[in-house]
């Protein structure tokens, strides 16, 4: 066998094992979270989601930023996050569109009155309290009802 055929060879069994240990990985992994309370599920949910949310959306960060600034993680979890799809998700989440449509809503957290115009005039002014902001907004209803959460 040529040092060549011993190479390829090599890489083929590294490659092989590689994937063995990422099935493995997947069921250790799932059998974790199977092994989770309904309570510790959603708090971790609601953990990774919060920082997710932050990452992409709030800060429009790259995939570093995400891992290390937001989660706090080290360069070894750069390629699990790619193993679990999350480059992928990164990736998909934010196109041109996305990121006029981000600007804009950035701009709201400035926001510290919140008006309805009618046909004649002022219908409603809200002001915000100290520490309140718009903490989301959207279009419900089949785009009928334009709802605005303010949160402090």
């Amino acid at each position: 066998m040529s040092d060549k055929e011993e190479a390829l060879d090599g890489l083929a069994k590294l490659s092989q094992l590689m994937e063995e240990s990422q099935k493995q990985y997947e069921a250790e992994n799932d059998a974790w979270w199977d092994g989770l309370t309904e309570e510790e599920r959603e708090d971790a949910f609601y953990a990774v989601v919060k920082r997710i949310c932050k990452a992409e959306i709030k800060d429009q960060g790259s995939y570093r930023y995400a891992l290390y600034d937001v989660f706090g993680f080290n360069a070894g979890m750069y390629l699990r996050g790619m193993n679990c799809g999350f480059l992928d998700l990164h990736n998909s989440i934010i196109d041109e569109d996305q990121k006029a449509i981000l600007r804009k809503y950035n701009r709201m957290e400035k926001v510290s009155r919140f008006e309805v115009i009618g046909p004649e005039g002022r219908e409603y002014v809200r002001y915000f309290k100290d520490g309140e902001f718009i903490a989301n907004y959207g279009l419900q209803d089949d785009d009928r009802t334009l709802k605005v959460f303010i949160e402090d």
